[in-house]
């Protein structure tokens, strides 16, 4: 008992010491930050309790074909993100003074509505879907606290606050680094507690390998599924590997970079830790299918696995990663919303109290929500990543890989990406539709894809009539030499 406390305690002091490293700093600038920070930061950001918890469960149903997603996490979501779209972001982000995602791309398209247009999406989908976020760090503290989840609900919220309002983006960064390396700790404890329990990787590939198909693995569970059940997988690839590009959140980490040089050593050390998190945890729950008995809920499986394998201080050490998964999710997220509020929205430098009332308002949406349950809320929370992921990804793409400006392309772009997304899930999407017209047809198609492909469509139509837009279009640098 006393050791389970000096964990918490620790972890507790760590944090509140990590986050004081941005005192002193503009919230919205994080100083030189050293590339091992920067790469844990990154992933810790990326990765939330939804990946190591809720797609660990569809590892067990679905079997190591889930590896194809972490294949494209480390790949799409990581490597191509920082050779190709990282530096330009960061010397775009630079050469226009930007000190937010929101003002990277109105200033990139000359267009202060549009940032006004992002900045309240950002702050309304971002703020909620943190709800889910913290919601998830309040039920896994229930387990081991004797305090009621709608506290505990309260408490997450108000520590996320703490690190954003402290540090800014600075202490952010540094605590997100640290909970990264935590999930690095229970994830490898995991792993190698699964592998003892199989008899080691092959041997358990082996007997998985002579399980009879499912429905979910239709082709076993050692090769992808035919059918819809692969398409499944296939899509959940796309949109976790694709959509991650054009997350506010995601895009900010960039503007930490100091040098091109510096891209080189992060890009390895991420792919690294990532490939141990979401390949580990998937592997793992993949073999889990040799030891544990049927689950009726994917979501019961990590924490039925844990319970059964780790001993207590394991336990304790896997909660602990988990919440980690949570809490560095949940700061980032809540420093773009309340950048959103505190200076987006306005127009102009945040003050200090604006910061504050900014923080203010995303605890009490946040904390608010969470305590809610109900179809728009849970809409909100789960469609978020998809919905911001097809409205912003052609027009930032465009501006910092391909150096096109349009004012009307930006907005034919936006446009188009955050209706269709919008419409496909109430008009198609099996969990969410409110009229499902196109039901059977529809429901193989995911959102984001519906949402990027009008996005693109919007951006070509905009474009094409942007005569004047088009004479005014600069190629922003994009050398990955350039070291300033």
């Amino acid at each position: 008992m006393f050791f389970d406390v000096f964990i918490w305690v620790a972890y507790i002091t760590i944090f509140v010491w990590l986050a004081r490293k941005g005192q002193g700093h503009d919230a919205l600038a994080s100083g030189k930050v050293g590339f091992t920070i920067q790469a844990f930061a990154y992933v810790a950001t990326y990765i939330s309790a939804v990946a190591l918890v809720g797609f660990g469960g569809l590892a067990y149903a679905y079997g190591l074909q889930m590896l194809l997603v972490a294949a494209g996490n480390v790949w799409i979501g990581t490597w191509l993100v920082y050779r190709f779209l990282a530096w330009p972001t960061r010397l775009c982000q630079r050469n226009l003074q930007a000190r937010t995602p929101t003002q990277l791309l109105a200033k990139g398209h000359r267009s202060p509505l549009l940032g006004k247009m992002l900045a309240m999406l950002f702050a309304v989908f971002l703020g909620v879907y943190a709800s889910a976020v913290i919601k998830g760090a309040a039920l896994l503290l229930a387990q081991i606290l004797p305090l009621p989840v709608w506290a505990l609900i309260w408490l997450v919220a108000i520590l996320v606050a703490f690190a954003v309002f402290v540090g800014g983006l600075r202490g952010v960064l540094y605590t997100e680094a640290m909970q990264g390396f935590v999930m690095l700790v229970g994830i490898c404890m995991l792993v190698a507690a699964v592998f003892s329990a199989v008899g080691g990787p092959i041997q358990g590939m082996a007997q998985l390998a002579t399980l009879s198909p499912t429905d979910k693995a239709t082709e076993g569970f050692v090769s992808l599924s035919s059918g819809e059940q692969g398409w499944f997988i296939i899509s959940l690839i796309v949109v976790t590997s694709f959509a991650v590009w054009a997350q506010p959140q995601m895009i900010q980490r960039h503007f930490a970079l100091n040098s091109a040089r510096q891209v080189n050593r992060i890009t390895p050390l991420a792919m690294l830790v990532l490939t141990v998190l979401v390949g580990g945890a998937y592997y793992a729950a993949s073999l889990s299918r040799l030891i544990l008995p049927e689950m009726s809920s994917p979501d019961d499986v990590m924490p039925t696995l844990v319970k059964m394998l780790l001993p207590d201080i394991g336990l304790q050490i896997f909660v602990l990663a988990i919440v980690s998964a949570s809490l560095s999710t949940a700061t980032a997220i809540f420093h773009i919303a309340v950048s959103a509020i505190a200076e987006d929205l306005p127009g102009r430098k945040a003050s200090r109290p604006m910061w504050l009332g900014g923080i203010i308002f995303c605890v009490l949406l946040s904390g608010g929500c969470a305590q809610i349950k109900g179809q728009l809320i849970a809409l909100l929370c789960t469609t978020s990543w998809s919905i911001v992921g097809a409205t912003v990804l052609v027009s930032y793409v465009a501006l910092v890989r391909f150096g096109k400006r349009s004012r009307l392309a930006a907005w034919t772009s936006v446009s188009c990406g955050f209706l269709s997304c919008m419409a496909w899930y109430l008009v198609a999407h099996q969990g969410f539709a409110i009229a499902p017209l196109f039901w059977q047809q529809g429901t193989l198609i995911p959102p984001f894809f519906v949402g990027f492909f009008c996005s693109l469509a919007g951006w070509f139509a905009g474009w094409a009539m942007d005569h004047e837009g088009r004479k005014k279009s600069s190629f922003w640098p994009i050398s990955t030499s350039e070291n300033k």
